[in-house]
């Protein structure tokens, strides 16, 4: 089985900002759905998995922006398996976006498997990927970061109430919620002054429908670092914005 799979979109008003550019919590959108669009094709999707009593788990996703397309401009979109051994408990998935001939956006993900009955993490060879063409290239490949959880209390932004959009299938809060919500801590002129680079994110706790979040921001030298709180105080996120 072919080991790419990309499909074309056009850019509509609901993937875009205030200035009728891709905005960066559709880039994450639109990674995390064609990658569930080839999970699916390749016959571990979300039904296949819930019959194995599995379920996928994003560890962490780094996307960098080179250039953010215009409303309906087309924009396509690939995606591809990293190399696994069997008894690996982790792996990445890859993404590119272009634009015409233009590389506007790529990604990386690195990701596990659940399993339900003893919330354990599941090695590769117990995850039942079918025989799929495991391509060798890479993309966003540096060494994720290693995020720290300090902040001040001047650091507050805001509290966010995890709302029944925010929830997904796995009745938690989607890992694309987290980055709309830490967009939110700023105000449409500071978004549309941003030149974002890199977003990079780190899911350490799950996050339910009606927890009250509590969202820190604090500027560094080239951008901003992000955490996400649960009612309990522990980071439910960690991330960062790089910009250019």
């Amino acid at each position: 089985m072919e080991g790419y799979f990309e499909k074309t979109a056009v850019l509509t008003p609901s993937q875009c900002d205030a200035s009728s550019r891709l905005s960066l919590y559709s880039t994450f959108v639109l990674f995390q759905d064609i990658a569930s669009e080839h999970a699916e094709y390749t016959g571990v999707g979300n039904d296949a998995m819930a019959a194995r009593g599995q379920f996928w788990l994003t560890l962490r996703t780094r996307v960098k922006v080179y250039h953010r397309p215009f409303l309906m401009q087309e924009v396509r979109i690939r995606t591809w398996l990293g190399e696994f051994a069997p008894g690996d408990l982790r792996t990445d998935r890859f993404y590119t976006m272009t634009c015409g001939d233009r590389l506007v956006a790529e990604g990386r993900t690195e990701w596990a498997v659940l399993r339900l009955a003893d919330h354990g993490v599941a090695r590769m060879r117990e995850v039942g990927i079918p025989d799929v063409e495991i391509c060798p290239d890479k993309v966003c490949d540096a060494p994720f970061s290693r995020f720290r959880g300090e902040f001040a209390p001047e650091d507050l932004a805001m509290e966010h109430v995890v709302r029944p959009s925010d929830v997904d299938m796995g009745h938690h809060m989607n890992n694309t919620a987290y980055v709309r919500a830490l967009l939110d801590t700023f105000t449409v002129e500071e978004l549309l002054a941003l030149r974002p680079a890199e977003f990079e994110i780190c899911f350490r706790q799950a996050c339910f429908g009606g927890d009250t979040l509590t969202l820190r921001r604090q500027t560094q030298e080239n951008g901003f670092r992000f955490a996400v709180l649960r009612p309990d105080g522990k980071d439910a996120a960690l991330a960062q914005m790089l910009l250019k």
